[in-house]
């Protein structure tokens, strides 16, 4: 049974941060997928049945970029131009060419500037799949309906406006989605992704696949790890911890 480590990034910097690995790390991280030999798929390539041509019928990854953090278009890109890796931008459109410091931010975040419309425009050119990520990436699941259509509507707008085609592909915000949020994504894009760790498998709903938190295998000796056949014991652990962590 093929699987897909769908591996999540932020900013590419050396704060240390949750959110972030270092320019070098990420070179080891893109490096080892290559060696591996294994396929990285298109992010997009996932809306669809592993079976349809072309087949998902190996272990791969995929690479995707949360927030449209600058050091991405500054580090991450040309790293992965280098080696053909396609990958997805997931974009907070009212904040493009600000900072990440919108309503709700995290004291403990970071601030970082973001990409603006005119890098993204030259990545999407270059073969970046152009994802959304929401207006002001608020916690979905507690907002109201109406409020949620206006987010999801809201940041496909914003693309097509600027770039001139519609976005196919969404993340959920810190991956908080229930029912009502699926079924509103799934009513406007083509696939959404969320923050459940755990690759993901040809059964899983595409309007809540899995991806993978980079930061715990920031380091090149972790990231071999995801190259283990025990990895999939690895990710449920780190789940099972997650879960104790939160009920604390």
């Amino acid at each position: 049974m093929s699987r897909v480590a769908v591996l999540t990034y932020h900013a590419l910097d050396s704060t240390g941060s949750v959110l972030s690995v270092t320019p070098a790390e990420f070179r080891a991280h893109v490096d080892a997928v290559a060696r591996s030999g294994r396929p990285v798929i298109p992010p997009s390539r996932l809306r669809h049945s592993f079976a349809e041509s072309p087949t998902v019928d190996r272990d791969g990854f995929a690479f995707t970029f949360d927030d449209g953090f600058a050091t991405v278009a500054e580090f991450a890109a040309p790293i992965l131009a280098e080696r053909g890796f396609r990958y997805a931008l997931f974009l907070v459109t009212s904040w493009v060419g600000k900072t990440n410091d919108w309503p709700g931010q995290p004291g403990w975040v970071v601030r970082a500037p973001l990409m603006g419309w005119d890098t993204i425009g030259r990545l999407a050119a270059a073969g970046a799949e152009i994802g959304v990520h929401t207006m002001d990436h608020p916690d979905l699941s507690a907002l109201s309906d109406s409020a949620i259509v206006e987010q999801l509507d809201g940041c496909a707008q914003e693309v097509e406006r600027r770039l001139g085609t519609r976005p196919r592909l969404f993340a959920y915000p810190g991956g908080r989605a229930d029912e009502r949020c699926r079924r509103l994504a799934a009513a406007r894009f083509e696939a959404a992704f969320g923050t459940r760790h755990a690759r993901m498998m040809d059964g899983d709903d595409r309007f809540d696949i899995p991806r993978i938190e980079t930061y715990y295998f920031h380091a090149p000796d972790q990231f071999q790890r995801l190259l283990s056949p025990r990895i999939d014991e690895r990710l449920a652990a780190r789940r099972l911890l997650r879960r104790v962590r939160r009920l604390g």
